[in-house]
């Protein structure tokens, strides 16, 4: 197949840290590669891939201190790739940002079909409404959920699941732990760093926090400044910022355990695909995808507080290793998630018409309403 794929602008494609989306979209881009399909990846001129390079921005966007509000440039790049859309089979567009949405009204002309990936999660009445009118506008465009538990509560028109997928080699199994536990992840309450400190000191126990910051945002880097940052001392609680991969998949492989008290419904979670890669079992809320991700009582523990979470920590020791990689191997890997792909496009090329109809029938009865409202 010649498939385009519409990757993001603000990060580095890999990234160099955080960056769970552009992660995924490396891997994704690689693996189809390597399966002998011929893919364009549309990001940043410092993209590094196996897929043929469309560069619409010189350098990602955050390296400009560009607000990740800005919408001209999203325009820009979203208009460069559908000018292209002749060229490919199928386009792959990864929604990643609220401007990300204005590819779903420009997508209802193309002749190519398109299939919309969500990595976040779905808005609704009460969370993030303005967003939920807008992607319920386009509801019956193709979409494809990172996860089961994205779907709960929305009517999108899902093609198919399709969890994301990590490079297993970038991740060596280690059966042997050292004498700490970690956390992995952007630092903000919802990530619940300041749970996964507090559990650690409840515990007694040594917790290694592998983490960034969004200085650009006010509200994170707040959280940082007054909740997170008092809590760390740099002997119990250890703070690493935006370690390499190497140092990270080294220091997740020795941990006992990652603690994950996600304080919202998270729709994947790819730092928990990471630790179990490594043989390491993960401590997490039963929120989002952790119940998907982790295998109860086999690759790790799912809690509903911190008191709970420091229990479990003492029973990870009874857990395989082993168990945890071979989750990781069968349903998070890139050739998984890839297959899961070639799967959603083969069905988007034969079901597009129909859902472009869908989609133009639901337009013309919203404008219909609107005229009888005025």
């Amino acid at each position: 197949m010649k498939i385009g794929v519409i990757g993001t602008i603000w990060l580095d494609i890999p990234p160099k840290g955080y960056g769970g989306t552009e992660e995924v979209i490396y891997n994704l881009v690689n693996g189809l590669v390597d399966k002998g399909h011929e893919v364009s990846l549309f990001g940043s001129a410092k993209t590094k891939t196996n897929a043929k390079l469309i560069p619409t921005v010189n350098v990602p966007l955050r390296d400009k201190n560009v607000p990740w509000e800005n919408v001209t440039y999203t325009l820009y790049h979203l208009t460069q790739a559908l000018d292209r859309e002749g060229e490919f089979d199928v386009i792959h567009m990864h929604l990643n940002k609220a401007q990300d949405y204005i590819a779903l009204p420009l997508a209802i002309s193309s002749k190519t079909p398109i299939i919309f990936t969500i990595h976040f999660r779905i808005p609704s009445l009460i969370y993030k409404p303005d967003r939920f009118a807008a992607l319920q506008k386009y509801r019956f465009m193709p979409f494809v959920s990172i996860s089961d538990s994205q779907r709960k509560g929305n009517d999108l028109s899902y093609i198919k699941t399709v969890y994301n997928g990590i490079n297993l080699a970038n991740y060596p199994f280690n059966s042997t732990p050292g004498d700490y536990f970690v956390w992995l992840g952007k630092i903000k309450h919802d990530k619940g760093t300041k749970e996964a400190i507090l559990a650690a000191k409840q515990a007694g126990v040594k917790l290694y926090v592998l983490g960034a910051i969004d200085r650009g945002v006010p509200a994170d880097l707040n959280y940082f400044e007054n909740e997170v940052k008092p809590l760390i001392d740099n002997k119990q609680i250890i703070f690493k910022e935006n370690v390499t991969l190497p140092e990270k998949a080294e220091l997740l492989g020795k941990a006992k355990a990652m603690l994950n008290p996600i304080n919202w419904e998270e729709p994947f979670g790819l730092v928990m695909a990471e630790a179990q890669a490594t043989g390491t079992p993960v401590i997490a809320f039963k929120r989002g995808a952790a119940s998907e991700l982790i295998i109860e009582d086999k690759t790790g523990f799912l809690v509903y507080d911190i008191p709970e979470m420091v229990l479990k920590m003492k029973e990870v020791k009874n857990l395989n290793r082993a168990d945890c990689r071979k989750n990781v191997e069968d349903r998070f890997s890139i050739n998984a998630m890839v297959k899961g792909y070639e799967e959603a496009y083969l069905e988007i090329m034969r079901t597009w018409d129909n859902y472009i109809y869908n989609q133009k029938q639901s337009n013309k009865a919203n404008k219909e309403i609107a005229e009888v409202n005025i």
